[in-house]
């Protein structure tokens, strides 16, 4: 096949030019630390880096979702710690109340101070986190209950402000992973049909008020109850933070070996890329020396050109 000098200029001239875009690429790689920039450099690759990207998006949101949900959780483990310090010493109260031997104006103090535990209690059960009330469930609006007072100054009644049971909140802390971050007012409060905290507590205060030792003695097995409840629903609450707590930790290893995949499919190993530039550097400045003794124009070239 006959080569023309025409043909071997631009043979020379396209080898030069591709000698300045292997150094483009090099230099790119160099400067952005990536090997796969797009998809068309590796599309095999870069459809597994878009794949890892996915699941670290979903993994950072699953982790704002825990923080979210732990938050709510430790705030409601506090006041149901809060809680049962109230019965606690409410019944210690009602053990003193119970002693034959306390006068009439012990046990009025003590119903005294009663009204003031209530008054805590409430106070708790109406706690808000945030935006919403912390035994609110979906309910925002307004508090799970309200309260009277009677012309002594002490509160009358506590009621629930809806006669619905509040919904419980679920956030998604993972593929298939469902926790309730929030527990209803009636799963804290309500006992049993017509026995709550609040009626222990009132019928508590009514015998000491009424001077009655033995019927404050009554109520004693009921707080029992009720303390019992409580640290059953703190344990159950606890139990859901461990969890959650395993769930991040998890979570957040996860991560770091997708970010560190990504790391491996698309990071250039920068030694690696310096010395491909240096070398496609010589290699241009060859091509450039050697197209130089190529090409060597002559009057005799433009003739026949």
């Amino acid at each position: 096949m006959r080569v023309t000098h025409h043909g071997l200029v631009e043979r020379v001239i396209a080898g030069i030019q591709n000698r300045a875009e292997q150094i483009g690429q090099a230099q790119q790689r160099v400067m952005t630390g990536l090997k796969v920039e797009k998809a068309s450099d590796d599309p095999a690759v870069a459809g597994q880096i878009l794949a890892l990207h996915g699941s670290i998006s979903r993994s950072e949101q699953y982790t704002r979702n825990i923080k979210n949900g732990l938050g709510s959780l430790r705030m409601t483990e506090d006041a149901l710690s809060r809680i049962g310090d109230i019965l606690v010493r409410v019944r210690a109260d009602a053990v003193e109340g119970s002693n034959q031997a306390l006068s009439s104006q012990g046990r009025r103090a003590l119903a005294e101070e009663l009204d003031q535990k209530l008054r805590e209690l409430l106070a708790v059960a109406n706690q808000r986190y945030g935006n919403r009330y912390l035994f609110g469930g979906s309910e925002t609006r307004q508090a799970p209950y309200q309260s009277a007072e009677g012309e002594d100054g002490w509160l009358s009644e506590i009621t629930p402000t809806s006669e619905e049971p509040s919904t419980q909140i679920e956030l998604i802390f993972g593929e298939g992973e469902r926790v309730e971050v929030s527990i209803g007012s009636s799963d804290v409060f309500d006992l049993s049909e017509g026995e709550n905290l609040f009626s222990i507590l009132f019928d508590l205060r009514q015998a000491l008020d009424d001077d009655d030792p033995e019927g404050v003695g009554g109520v004693l097995q009921r707080l029992d109850e009720a303390i019992d409840r409580i640290n059953a629903t703190t344990a159950m609450v606890g139990a859901r933070i461990n969890r959650a707590e395993t769930l991040l930790e998890r979570l957040a290893n996860l991560g770091q070996s997708y970010t560190e995949q990504v790391s491996d499919l698309a990071d250039v190993d920068i030694v690696e890329a310096v010395t491909r530039l240096n070398e496609e550097k010589v290699s241009y400045e060859l091509a450039l020396r050697t197209g130089a003794k190529v090409i060597q124009p002559s009057l005799v070239n433009f003739v026949y050109l």
